[in-house]
């Protein structure tokens, strides 16, 4: 995908599909600070454990997403 597919996602919960086959459910975040090529994002769920650490996974660049859909009505998507 671009950056300009995935951009009207952030901020909202997302299901992801990665390159690799992975999914993520989540709060999907930007960074372009970076100035090296390519956004990054970071998908952000729910703790695993009761009272852990929310889960932050980044994604380097756009291009490692192959599928973005809304999952608002997802719980566990929602940061």
């Amino acid at each position: 995908m671009t950056d300009q597919e995935v951009h009207p996602f952030v901020g909202k919960p997302v299901r992801v599909t990665l390159a690799d086959g992975r999914i993520l459910a989540g709060t999907l975040h930007s960074d372009d600070a970076h100035g090296h090529g390519h956004n990054h994002y970071a998908v952000v769920s729910d703790p695993v454990q009761k009272g852990g650490s929310p889960v932050r996974e980044i994604v380097h660049g756009a291009e490692q997403i192959t599928q973005i859909e809304n999952a608002a009505n997802d719980p566990a998507a929602v940061e």
